[in-house]
C-alpha cells in the first residue's frame, strides 16, 4: 500500500488547492518523493541520463510555461525553449538557453538527480528535482503547447524502473558564517574587485578571497556596494513599471537560473505574495521575507561603463532575486535605471 500517496490524496481532499511543495512539507517528505508515489498513477518517471536530450526535445513542444523557485521568489516565462545548448567542464553537465526577452536559462545539470512527467487536471508538465527532492526546474504545457510532441518525448525518456518510491539525501542547512575581518585581505580584495573586467567574473573573486557574497557587499560599503532597506522591492517595480524601463530579473536556487527581460505591467499584492501578473510574465515574490538588500556596482573592461545590480538575500545570505537595467554588453546602462539605483542608496543613507 501506497501510504504517501493516501495521506497526499487525504490532504488534497481538505485543501483542494494546496501545492505540491506544501504538501510535501506538511506530509514530512520531499517534493520529488511526494510525485514519485505518483508513478503510474499521474506521473511517469523519465531517465534522468538522457536529461540533455529531453531538455533539447523540448523545443519540439513550442508554446510552455517554464518555471523556476526558491523558497520566496517564484519566476514562471511563457515561450519556447530555443537555442539551448550543453556542455561539460570537469565531469559537470552545464546546459544554456540563451534567449533574451523569452525562456533564458543557465542550467546546472550535475546537480539534477529525478525528472518526472506529471499530469495535473488539465495540464501536463516536466518536473526536474535535486538530489535533496527539492524541485529545481519545471516545464507546464499551455493551451498551445503540441501534445503530440510531448507524448513523443515521454515515451522516448520513460525510465525502465518505474517505481513508486525514491531515495533523496537530507539537506544540511548551512549557518551563515562570517570570516573574522582580521583573516581577510581587505585592501586586495577591494583593489581586485576595483580591477574587475567583466560581472561574471565576480563569484571567482568570492572564491579567491574566500569571502560569502553578504559579507562581501558589506566590505565593499560606499563605494561598490550600499545596504538598502529589504523592503524596497514595491517601490523599485512600481518606479520601473511608471518609467517602462527594462529590467532583468535573475531568480536562482542551487542548480537553476532562469531570467525574465522586459517590462512590468500589472503588479499586484495578494496576501503574503506581491506579483507580476503579466501576459507571457508571472513572478511571486515573498518580499516581507527578504532578509537582506543592496544595491551593487561592478566596473567592466570599458572603464566608463558600471553595472548596476540590485540584489536581494534571504536570512542565511542565499541570494533569491537579482535585477539589472537591461543593456546591450558593452554599452552603458540607461540613465533611468542608475538613478533609480542612486535614489534608492540616498533613502538609506538619510534612514
Amino acid at each position: 500500500m501506497n501510504t504517501l500517496l493516501n495521506q497526499y490524496q487525504a490532504l488534497k481532499v481538505e485543501q483542494p488547492t494546496i501545492k505540491a511543495v506544501d504538501a510535501a512539507l506538511k506530509l514530512a517528505t520531499s517534493e520529488a518523493q511526494l510525485v514519485a508515489a505518483q508513478v503510474g498513477i499521474s506521473a511517469i518517471k523519465l531517465d534522468i541520463n538522457h536529461i540533455e536530450s529531453i531538455l533539447k526535445g523540448l523545443k519540439k513542444l513550442e508554446h510552455v510555461m517554464a518555471m523556476t523557485r526558491n523558497e520566496l521568489v517564484v519566476n514562471e516565462i511563457k515561450g519556447c525553449y530555443e537555442k539551448l545548448y550543453t556542455s561539460e567542464r570537469n565531469n559537470q553537465k552545464m546546459a544554456i538557453a540563451i534567449n533574451p526577452g523569452g525562456i533564458d536559462l543557465r542550467l546546472f545539470l550535475y546537480k539534477w538527480a529525478s525528472v518526472f512527467a506529471v499530469k495535473l487536471n488539465n495540464m501536463v508538465s516536466i518536473q526536474c528535482f535535486d538530489k535533496h527532492g527539492r524541485a529545481v526546474h519545471k516545464i507546464f504545457s499551455t493551451e498551445q503547447t503540441n501534445l503530440t510532441a510531448y507524448d513523443a518525448l515521454i515515451n522516448k525518456y520513460s525510465d525502465n524502473e518505474q517505481s513508486t518510491t525514491l531515495t533523496v539525501e537530507p539537506k544540511v542547512i548551512d549557518e551563515l558564517k562570517f570570516k573574522p575581518l582580521e583573516a581577510i585581505n581587505v585592501t586586495g580584495f577591494l583593489k581586485a574587485w576595483e580591477n574587475l573586467q567583466d560581472v561574471h567574473h565576480f563569484p571567482a573573486l568570492l572564491t579567491e578571497f574566500e569571502i560569502g557574497r553578504t559579507q562581501a557587499l558589506e566590505l565593499a560599503q560606499p563605494r561598490w556596494a550600499q545596504e538598502i532597506s529589504p523592503i524596497s522591492l514595491p517601490f523599485i517595480f512600481e518606479t520601473l513599471k511608471t518609467q517602462q524601463n527594462e529590467v532583468m530579473i535573475f531568480v536562482n536556487n542551487d542548480a537553476a537560473v532562469q531570467i525574465y527581460s522586459g517590462t512590468l505591467t500589472n503588479l499586484k499584492q495578494a496576501g503574503p505574495w506581491y506579483n507580476v501578473l503579466d501576459e507571457d510574465f508571472n513572478l511571486h515574490i515573498k518580499s516581507d521575507d527578504f532578509a537582506r538588500a543592496f544595491v551593487v556596482i561592478k566596473p567592466t573592461d570599458n572603464g566608463e561603463t558600471l553595472v548596476h545590480s540590485i540584489e536581494f538575500f534571504d536570512e542565511r545570505g542565499n541570494t533569491v532575486m537579482t535585477l539589472f537595467g537591461r543593456r546591450v554588453e558593452g554599452k552603458k546602462q540607461s540613465t533611468d535605471w542608475v538613478e533609480l539605483c542612486e535614489q534608492l542608496k540616498q533613502k538609506n543613507l538619510a534612514a
